[in-house]
């Protein structure tokens, strides 16, 4: 995160003059190096021949303060494509018309034409990373329903708007190398990632007019309420309400986009995954969306059948039996945690997994009644419970996601943690080796955390 430096950006500077070779970008001012010298004339084009001027030299003024795109995105265009959005999913359209929040829309598209540099980025956004602006205003239309429904002011609704608008777009900023790498990133390409939320702040304070807290909330897009966020592992006391609703709006998206669409799910499925993450974000926003989701009328058919019963059934019976002991085993971990003991993994960690106990203990469902249940609704086939069937698979897949993640904070403190703890470290990888748990699993993008 350090190494961002605004005036030397070459990552966005290469996305500028690729951009100018199929649209008209020009200088709107001219540009000197650090030095003082002038390297391209107001009105010139910025293009792939320009590149190296740009590139090779630490310029006076950021970039994007001195470039105009021709035909930028405007109010007319970000609405229009925020609705063939909605056209690409007929569920999340239903609940826009039963909503009626059209208006309000079209209202806050005109709100962001007001800002130039904000109107660049997402320009740029559109054309060189476009499923990211796709899922982009999927996410700001979700953080104003969100925003309304919690009766937020008509001011910190466009403060979310516009954030869930820009939350992405520190992207642009990292090294496309990173960006576009679909090998498992190193520690270290990691940490570029993450910095995407910081770089983004930065450019959104520079925005003339714009609310400070548009910037904040950007920058807390990836922070939880348990600390295990990043990129500082705020706790929930430390966090703006705007920044939770664009974080779980974020989550929601990428969840029903690439995890729950592709295995045949629909927008009724994502009520048990909230019901786990109902601590993860402030619990005035789960209980928006809930609330949202309950009004929507949404299909209730199940995803159980008859033909699936008894696989779909001992699968539960399995996950139940090997969910039980892994909680146990965690339950042991923390334990071994000293009342003196003060160190921010640990204490997200312990955060976590109450959470998770406080599910699994409220909603019954690694009882063992709960087995023998399942028992009787394979013996008579009773239909009115394969909708609780589906729901529960949900359920206990997101709880095994959550205590992957109390491994990978346990695993990092026995990594980052004091040496005067070196006994304890030693007592935590002896009871992690109980648990099989694989804290290497990739699904961080499709679990709401």
């Amino acid at each position: 995160m350090a190494d961002f430096d605004p005036l030397h950006d070459t990552a966005y500077a290469q996305r500028l003059t690729q951009l100018g070779e199929k649209r008209e970008i020009v200088a709107s001012e001219d540009i000197y190096n650090d030095q003082g010298i002038l390297l391209i004339k107001k009105g010139s084009p910025i293009n792939e021949r320009m590149a190296d001027k740009i590139i090779r030299f630490k310029l006076i003024k950021p970039i994007e303060a001195s470039v105009d795109i021709n035909n930028s995105l405007n109010a007319a265009d970000l609405y229009r494509d925020l609705m063939e959005i909605l056209e690409r999913y007929p569920q999340i359209k239903l609940v826009h018309q039963q909503i009626e929040i059209d208006g309000t829309i079209k209202q806050l598209c005109s709100s962001y034409a007001k800002f130039a540099i904000l109107k660049q980025k997402l320009t740029v956004l559109k054309e060189q990373m476009n499923q990211l602006y796709r899922q982009s205003l999927g996410i700001a239309w979700l953080s104003v329903v969100i925003a309304q429904n919690m009766k937020l002011t008509a001011q910190q609704v466009e403060i979310c708007f516009l954030a869930a608008l820009a939350h992405d777009i520190g992207m642009m900023h990292i090294d496309p190398l990173v960006v576009n790498k679909q090998e498992t990133l190193t520690p270290a390409e990691w940490r570029q990632i993450q910095a995407h939320t910081i770089i983004a702040q930065k450019v959104l304070e520079r925005v003339s007019g714009m609310d400070q807290r548009v910037a904040l909330a950007v920058s807390e897009h990836h922070e939880r309420c348990d600390g295990s966020g990043y990129p500082v592992g705020k706790f929930a006391h430390h966090l703006c309400v705007e920044g939770q609703v664009i974080a779980l709006s974020d989550s929601v998206i990428a969840v029903f986009i690439k995890r729950l669409l592709p295995n045949g799910r629909n927008l009724r499925d994502l009520m048990p995954l909230l019901q786990v993450n109902s601590e993860s974000h402030f619990y005035d926003t789960y209980k928006a969306l809930i609330l949202i989701l309950r009004n929507a009328e949404l299909d209730e058919s199940p995803f159980t059948t008859n033909e699936s019963l008894d696989a779909q059934i001992d699968k539960l019976t399995r996950d139940n039996d090997r969910l039980s002991l892994l909680l146990n085993s965690m339950e042991q971990v923390v334990g071994l945690f000293k009342e003196g003991v003060n160190h921010k993994l640990l204490a997200s960690a312990k955060t976590v997994l109450i959470q998770v106990m406080r599910i699994v203990r409220g909603s019954g469902i690694l009882d063992a009644g709960y087995l023998r249940w399942l028992q009787q609704v394979r013996k008579d086939r009773l239909a009115f419970a394969y909708r609780e069937i589906d729901d529960v698979s949900l359920m206990l897949d997101e709880i095994e996601w959550h205590l992957v993640r109390v491994k990978k904070m346990l695993d990092a403190f026995i990594e980052q943690g004091p040496a005067s703890e070196n006994r304890l470290k030693d007592l935590i990888r002896t009871e992690l080796k109980k648990t099989e748990l694989q804290a290497s699993t990739n699904r961080d993008e499709f679990a709401i955390t």
